[in-house]
């Protein structure tokens, strides 16, 4: 799997990604999702998450849970870990954060349309927060959670959105037994956070899944692109479609249909350098 780990591993990544040159999609497709980024970092409820994952990072409580993530048997694997360990770990932090409230306001073309969200692995409910923080009222939220308990601490976390009128659904199972029931009801999803399994070919196949849920001009995050060398590969695979356009943000990628995109020579290329 070659996982990325340390500073040397994580500073080959950064040299790669830095000389990169510029990708060539129209940067209307992004311009207002990074203009969203902008903004973001200064409104009140961005600061009040940063809070909450501080909290988190704190928080010495034992959480018992099955995980299905890359490595583990299909049956998953029973493991107890500290929340302030999975908060430092698998959470999504502020960096990470501010562009997944951008996507959610981006994908409500600024707050005027409800967004409907897709996410994969919720973990902690730290990703579900900032998405649900960015999109408008009247949005909807599906959480697909490998583990029982880490569904229960995604529901407790999103609460004040169900509280606020926001239709929050969390189901609990492996993916392979809940992605089925989403694909066949064939709802379009406006926003959809890849954060499951970091196994290349696991990617792949989720992608090809839900790739026909996406509603025109829809958004897809794909978390931890340089998780591995697996993982980075399949992202270069995503990147390189000629019907999407690709943002590279570094720990995240952004696709985007592109109905005027041509044949690329298969990299994935910078596009804003802004680190995700």
């Amino acid at each position: 799997m070659n996982r990325t780990s340390g500073l040397r591993g994580w500073s080959k990544w950064l040299v790669g990604w830095g000389r990169l040159e510029k990708i060539r999609v129209s940067e209307a497709l992004f311009s207002p999702y990074v203009a969203a980024w902008r903004g973001v970092r200064k409104s009140q409820v961005f600061s009040q998450i940063k809070r909450v994952e501080r909290a988190l990072r704190k928080t010495e409580d034992v959480v018992e849970l099955r995980d299905f993530g890359a490595g583990c048997p299909a049956e998953g694997r029973l493991r107890k870990s500290s929340v302030s360990s999975m908060a430092k770990s698998a959470s999504s932090d502020p960096r990470k954060g501010q562009w997944l409230m951008a996507a959610a306001q981006a994908a409500g073309v600024g707050g005027r349309n409800p967004v409907r969200i897709l996410e994969l692995g919720t973990c902690l409910g730290s990703g579900g927060d900032y998405l649900l923080s960015g999109a408008p009222q009247g949005s909807s939220y599906l959480g697909l959670e490998g583990s029982a308990s880490l569904a229960d601490w995604t529901r407790r976390r999103l609460q004040r959105h169900s509280d606020a009128g926001m239709d929050v659904r969390v189901e609990t199972g492996p993916f392979e037994q809940t992605l089925p029931a989403v694909i066949a009801a064939k709802r379009p999803f406006d926003l959809v956070f890849l954060d499951g399994c970091h196994e290349g070919e696991i990617l792949m196949d989720q992608w090809r899944k839900i790739q026909p849920l996406l509603a025109p001009n829809g958004l897809v995050v794909v978390d931890d692109i340089r998780w591995s060398v697996d993982m980075h590969a399949a992202w270069l695979r995503l990147a390189s479609d000629p019907k999407m356009a690709a943002l590279d943000l570094f720990r995240m990628g952004i696709l985007t249909p592109d109905a005027a995109a041509g044949p690329r020579d298969g990299a994935a290329r910078v596009s804003w350098r802004q680190r995700a």
